[in-house]
């Protein structure tokens, strides 16, 4: 995406919130309102965004700048499956920015199993990185109370699904606690939610989940376990897919589906979206590159016209001398 696809995404949040705020309570159907400007911005599912680099950190730049978003610093996180060296770079571009990894295993060989861009960065090597981005403005990287105080100023963490199975072990809590050791990070874990694809995975219990959690934050690091929500209309962490009906062959995306009372929503498809938008920047360019040639054609006929009339002007002036 380029920036402008990137920030008119909160142009149409923007405007549903607004919207949100003149419904009544009926109208929104039990949701609540939470105010008619945005307050968090992630960059997440979206692809990975360290690989779009250049526009990512001009969209999260014009987030920060007070005359556009004025979005507080530390309300924007950028979320990354990890690339170490562009990781390096976002701490140079805009160390203000709070940055996630998407860790979700606590050594090289489980993490490279389940993801596939594990086997290019080593996670000792993604760990420094993100302790880097946290010590970014400190001088000294030992000082305890230096390392607490960035800690509040800038999420920095790392996010870990719970699947039952290996990864959710008691040893695997070990090891991610051994990781984080005394650095201050902040541990997500998130809950598997189930979606319609074919697959075995599941999260495990509460109790395996509340334990996992106790024994990482044992290792003095900040340890949670994400509440999820949106669960029931497919909308949690994991679930925005295309769900396909069983009693029809037609596939609904879940933007286009209907609000309350049976209005449709007021966002469209994301691809038919970025197909509108990437027509319109080509028939703008296409524009341009007309108005620079009509322009050119007469800034030439001006000099021209001007030369030939100064030409003419010196040798009136000699005929009448």
């Amino acid at each position: 995406l380029h920036e402008g696809e990137i920030l008119e995404q909160l142009v149409h949040v923007e405007k549903i919130l607004r919207n949100e705020r003149l419904q009544s309570e009926e109208d929104r159907n039990g949701m609540i309102y939470v105010g008619s400007s945005i307050r968090n911005c992630v960059f997440m599912g979206m692809g990975e965004p360290l690989n779009n680099f250049k526009n990512v950190v001009s969209a999260v730049k014009s987030m920060f700048q007070r005359k556009r978003w004025n979005m507080r610093q530390g309300r924007v996180t950028v979320s990354t499956v990890g690339v170490t060296p562009n990781m390096i770079k976002l701490t140079k571009e805009i160390p203000d920015v709070s940055l996630a990894l998407s860790l979700h295993a606590p050594n090289q060989e489980m993490r490279s199993a389940i993801v596939p861009a594990a086997k290019s960065y080593s996670i000792e090597g993604l760990i420094d990185a993100l302790d880097n981005h946290l010590m970014a403005k400190v001088k000294d990287k030992n000082d305890l109370e230096a390392r607490k105080l960035a800690s509040k100023k800038r999420r920095v963490m790392i996010e870990y699904v719970m699947l039952d199975g290996e990864t959710s072990s008691f040893e695997c809590a070990h090891e991610l606690g051994k990781l984080c050791l005394n650095r201050h990070l902040y541990v997500n874990l998130i809950p598997y939610n189930p979606t319609d694809v074919k697959d075995t995975l599941r999260c495990p219990s509460e109790e395996v989940m509340r334990e996992f959690q106790r024994i990482v934050a044992s290792y003095n690091t900040f340890c949670y376990i994400r509440r999820t929500m949106g669960a029931d209309v497919n909308g949690a962490c994991g679930q925005l897919i295309v769900k396909k009906e069983k009693s029809s062959s037609h596939v609904d995306d879940i933007e286009d589906t209907t609000g309350p009372r049976g209005k449709p929503t007021r966002l469209v498809s994301s691809l038919n979206r970025r197909n509108s938008i990437s027509q319109k920047y080509s028939d703008d360019e296409r524009t341009l590159q007309l108005l620079v040639i009509a322009t050119g054609v007469a800034a030439f006929s001006f000099a021209v016209s001007v030369a030939l009339f100064a030409t003419r002007r010196r040798s009136g002036d000699k005929a009448f001398r």
